[in-house]
């Protein structure tokens, strides 16, 4: 008896875990923006404000990498030059600070083969 109702336990925690609906896991992207101009410095902590108010923004990096933001977002709606545009209205409003955005040079693409 004691062990029919483990079973039966056991079988109804295994077919609830195969019924329940399964979250994917949500991709992230990182984008990184250029931080040029000597106003940049005193306008960091303006633009991270800006950037991770924007729905999909998960994290705002400016201390990693010295005059860039990296921004991590988790949502498929926000884009690149959106973020680009976000920051650099921060940006321009306190003056000499530009941002850019920045175009990766690594390809996913094989290399080609060597003679």
């Amino acid at each position: 008896m004691r062990f029919s109702v483990t079973s039966m336990a056991c079988s109804s925690l295994i077919l609830g875990g195969l019924l329940s609906p399964v979250v994917a896991e949500t991709s992230q992207e990182r984008v990184a923006l250029s931080l040029s101009g000597p106003g940049c410095v005193s306008q960091r902590p303006s633009i991270v404000e800006a950037l991770v108010r924007i729905p999909g923004v998960n994290h705002v990096d400016v201390e990693s990498v010295p005059d860039h933001a990296l921004v991590d977002v988790a949502q498929p709606g926000v884009t690149p030059e959106s973020l680009a545009a976000a920051a650099h209205g921060v940006a321009s409003s306190g003056g000499q600070c530009s941002v850019a955005l920045m175009k990766s040079c690594i390809s996913a693409a094989p290399s080609p083969p060597h003679p």
